[in-house]
């Protein structure tokens, strides 16, 4: 039975989570672990580490308020990959955050971009789970990733709010998705 544990330093989970996140995220992406347990003590930050029978699977790092949850990280083991776990993941989120709206950000499916199997893959396993486009984009720091969302209407001010409760959350900002990234905008558009 998958099980979500709160991470805390020095743990075994904060070993195993700590060691995912660094082979699961590029360097430009990931913050230094420690960012993640020192937010993880405040009550509206969370930072859960998923066992199965002890196997540890994956972990999910996410901030809410009491209508949004923003998904910042959410990560499956190598080993464990493509078993169902990251489907049960959400699930538990979506239990955990119920009757709320749950955002989180992709990078954008870009022909030419050196992950582009990968991009298209992340973004098809959350459509499949239930999420959509919200024609938002998020951008920091010359990044641009593309915002989905499932449950009750997302609101663009709601979760830019909640990104600035953030350390270095100031520096983010929304756009209409066809605004920051036109061409993949218009191929999305063309797929409807």
């Amino acid at each position: 039975m998958l099980e979500a544990r709160a991470v805390t330093a020095g743990t075994e989970d904060a070993q195993e989570v700590e060691r995912l996140l660094e082979a699961a995220f590029p360097p430009y992406e990931r913050p230094p672990f420690s960012f993640l347990t020192t937010q993880a003590q405040r009550e509206e930050v969370s930072l859960l580490a998923y066992r199965d029978e002890g196997l540890f699977c994956g972990f999910a790092f996410m901030i809410e308020d009491a209508r949004l949850a923003y998904v910042l990280f959410l990560a499956v083991g190598e080993g464990v990959r493509s078993k169902g776990y990251g489907a049960r993941m959400l699930a538990d989120i979506e239990r955990r955050c119920s009757g709320k709206t749950i955002a989180l950000d992709i990078e954008p499916v870009i022909e030419g971009a050196p992950n582009v199997v990968q991009r298209q893959r992340r973004r098809d396993f959350y459509l499949r789970n239930g999420f959509a486009p919200t024609g938002i984009a998020n951008c920091f720091e010359g990044d641009v990733y593309e915002v989905l969302a499932k449950g009750p209407g997302f609101e663009s001010d709601r979760f830019l709010a909640l990104i600035n409760e953030l350390p270095e959350g100031e520096d983010k900002t929304l756009a209409p998705l066809e605004q920051a990234v036109p061409a993949y905008a218009e191929r999305l558009l063309a797929a409807r």
